[in-house]
């Protein structure tokens, strides 16, 4: 359907436009060259032909030469079938009556025609197209004595020997250097899927440290203030501890989240940033969860030794997060961390005595984004997690790292 409203779309496209606008790529430089060398042979033929010379009748001659010049304007988009076409427009009439081979009109389209299928077909086709040519050659060398003489073989030979072989290299090195481009664009395809796979990696990595960060402070910052509620009518001066716990853990959070916006807007060097927590701050994170009210047992068994950075941050957060879980969901209750090493693992396990089917009682309301947060930790590093609930009430969160995890 036509735009009325715009009169330049509206016009109508001519058939010659179109086809300038969809030609194949280089036909319209092969068309004009066909046609300067078309030119050139009918005014060689003009200017040249006497009642001495030998070309033979005339309208043979004309024909020969104007197919042979002019199918020259196809070199590129079908070069096999322009050689072949060619071989006949020049041997053809050569079966019929012997015609004088010129310049432009033979010579020069046999050239052109062996380079074009030479640098334009597959191999295949190439020596089709070179066979084809040949054929036609031996022809006007046995029609015409003239143009078959001992002299003038190598002078047709040599050249189209050269064509031949120049346009096989030239085909080689464009496709050397296709092959390049192609392997250029994968290679940038692949940087760029890299860059898409780190920076979804870097995303998660990021929103597990929120979620960790946020659940922790956030819970017992809710706790305290159930606490402190608790309080405010019975006793007001004890409802002041719990309080200030709310205001110091929000300053935590606060700071934290701070710190990980500033690592997000490459503000580094502005920022104060303490190492990132690890197994040596468990002592800590227990006292600061026992003060908040939830009594915590810490043991450690084996020897005790460096972990990589990474595994020391995923045992420090995975407590942290199973404290948190407890602190959230299990009903007034204790528990208990246990780090054990060994020579090929490290093992943590947090357990809790609250009540089966209580609000943090071994059911289903557990498993969430903490729980799935702690998957991706442990499976990052090759580790395993298990999660269950224990008999007679609470529930069991048991982490086993490879030592040499972190170090491939």
């Amino acid at each position: 359907m036509m735009d009325v409203t715009n009169p330049a779309r509206a016009r109508v496209e001519s058939p010659a436009r179109a086809w300038l606008r969809h030609r194949p790529a280089g036909m319209l430089p092969d068309a004009l060259l066909a046609l300067a060398i078309t030119a050139f042979a009918q005014a060689d033929l003009a200017f040249h032909l006497d009642n001495s010379t030998p070309y033979g009748p005339m309208p043979a001659v004309v024909a020969s030469t104007l197919v042979a010049t002019s199918i020259l304007a196809l070199r590129r988009v079908t070069p096999l079938a322009t050689a072949v076409i060619l071989a006949v427009a020049i041997a053809g009439p050569m079966l019929v009556t012997p015609l004088t081979v010129t310049l432009w009109g033979d010579l020069l389209p046999i050239l052109v025609a062996t380079y074009s299928v030479a640098r334009h077909s597959v191999s295949a086709r190439a020596f089709i197209g070179v066979a084809a040519v040949g054929a036609g050659l031996v022809v006007v060398f046995l029609r015409n004595p003239e143009s078959g003489t001992v002299g003038n073989i190598p002078f047709v030979a040599v050249p189209l020997a050269v064509c031949f072989v120049a346009g096989r290299v030239l085909r080689a090195r464009a496709r050397s250097h296709s092959d390049d481009r192609a392997r250029a664009r994968q290679l940038e395809a692949e940087r760029e899927e890299a860059i898409r796979v780190a920076l979804a990696n870097e995303r998660a990595r990021i929103a597990r440290e929120l979620h960790d960060i946020v659940a922790h402070c956030v819970s017992v910052m809710v706790v305290q203030a159930g606490a402190a509620e608790d309080l405010l009518d019975r006793d007001p001066q004890k409802a002041r501890a719990p309080l200030r716990s709310v205001q110091e853990t929000g300053r935590q959070a606060v700071g934290e989240l701070g710190r990980m916006l500033g690592l997000l807007r490459g503000e580094r060097a502005q920022l104060a940033l303490k190492p990132q927590p690890g197994t040596a701050d468990l002592a800590e994170l227990v006292d600061h969860m026992a003060a908040i009210g939830l009594p915590v047992e810490l043991t450690v068994e084996g020897s005790s030794r460096p972990l990589s950075p990474g595994v020391d941050l995923t045992v420090y957060r995975i407590v942290q997060e199973a404290l948190t879980n407890v602190l959230k969901h299990a009903a007034p209750t204790t528990a208990y961390v246990s780090l054990h090493y060994d020579d090929q693992s490290v093992r943590v396990s947090i357990r809790d005595t609250g009540r089966t089917g209580g609000p943090g009682g071994a059911d289903t309301n557990r498993v969430g984004h903490g729980l799935i947060g702690m998957r991706e930790r442990v499976g990052l590093y090759g580790g395993s997690l298990e999660t269950a609930g224990t008999p007679g009430g609470g529930f069991t969160v048991t982490a086993q790292l490879p030592l040499e995890a972190g170090q491939r």
